[in-house]
């Protein structure tokens, strides 16, 4: 189990921490036999988040009889001494958590305020073949198109 705190200065960089953490839910992946993983995520008037998370098998869509664990970098925020301090774990997280948890993120990194208003929807498609990660994401919003005619 990977449950030791890393010290401040043995912390790795937020780059390093993601391409282990990606390395490491691809692992688990094949590991299982999944051939892609798909995190759905939806919201809009400021609230959203995941939904679930779907997993392909060379036979098709499938439940995991087990869910396997994969080791992931966790980081969290705590107020002391009047000040706020990230520190960063590794620990041994459920696959469809380090899915969701990697998923949301990348989500927030790349289109950041997507649960605001008219909101957003879509997949975070892991695919452990090619070892890609693909957001395929739709923002929702109200067109108005004017038009002015005088007669």
């Amino acid at each position: 189990m990977h449950d030791s705190i890393q010290t401040e200065s043995a912390q790795p960089s937020e780059e390093e921490r993601i391409a282990a953490n990606r390395t490491a839910i691809f692992s688990a992946l094949r590991d299982e036999g999944v051939l892609r993983a798909a995190v759905t995520y939806t919201g809009s008037g400021d609230s959203g988040g995941p939904e679930g998370v779907r997993f392909e098998m060379p036979d098709g869509p499938q439940k995991l009889d087990e869910m396997p664990m994969a080791p992931q970098y966790v980081v969290s925020c705590q107020y002391v001494n009047s000040a706020w301090r990230n520190t960063t774990s590794l620990d041994d997280r459920p696959l469809d958590d380090a899915l969701t948890d990697f998923a949301m993120d990348a989500v927030e990194q790349h289109f950041g305020g997507w649960e605001n208003e008219d909101g957003a929807s879509g997949e975070v498609v892991f695919d452990a073949t090619a070892s890609t990660v693909v957001i395929e994401h739709n923002s929702y919003f109200i067109d108005s198109e004017y038009s002015e005619t005088r007669v």
